[in-house]
């Protein structure tokens, strides 16, 4: 007797998301696909988002915190990356100095 359709289709699926999981864990955690993923978001996020937003919203860091973002996921992968960049995005906020010098 066959496998149904949908269970080929599942174990595909799975096999899929098991060499992704392996390729992220094998490779630097700049070439993770997350982390690639997420650095091409905030880049494209400074090229047409940003741009828009100079004059409305000013950053109290040096440097801003996309770019502390996209330094950030690429030195040390989407996870702790991200979390870093979460963490830095969270003290933001009236009680913090205009022009406070914080590199990722």
């Amino acid at each position: 007797m066959g496998r149904s359709k949908s269970s080929r289709t599942r174990l595909i699926f799975a096999a899929i998301v098991a060499a992704w999981i392996a390729h992220d864990l094998l490779v630097p955690p700049r070439y993770a696909f997350d982390a690639r993923a997420a650095v091409g978001a905030i880049d494209e996020y400074r090229a047409f988002v940003s741009p828009h937003l100079r004059g409305v919203v000013q950053c109290r860091f040096t440097p801003t915190c996309s770019w502390y973002g996209h330094e950030s996921i690429r030195k040390h992968g989407f996870l702790i990356g991200g979390a870093k960049t979460f963490w830095r995005i969270a003290r933001c906020g009236p009680w913090t100095k205009v022009g406070t010098f914080d590199p990722p």
